[in-house]
């Protein structure tokens, strides 16, 4: 899995407050790029990894389900 970045901003002053965060960038460097051009002065690039669960395609009962709904939603409207 390839691995994107993400650049955070920093609020003006000492107590490096995130001001905002932007994603996703193919590289560290054209993260970096983005962070220069507009114009960021205390910003860091960072690695982003994301947490998802993985979820189990529905049931062929629950498609053919979905299916006859369709079907019935468009006999009723042609009526």
């Amino acid at each position: 899995m390839p691995v994107l970045y993400g650049v955070v901003r920093f609020e003006p002053g000492g107590e490096r407050r995130v001001r905002d965060t932007t994603i996703t960038f193919d590289s560290p460097a054209s993260a970096e790029l983005f962070a220069v051009e507009s114009g960021w002065h205390d910003y860091q690039v960072t690695p982003l990894f994301f947490f998802v669960d993985t979820v189990p395609a529905p049931a062929a009962g629950r498609m053919l389900l979905g299916a006859a709904l369709a079907r019935s939603m468009r006999r009723a409207g042609g009526r």
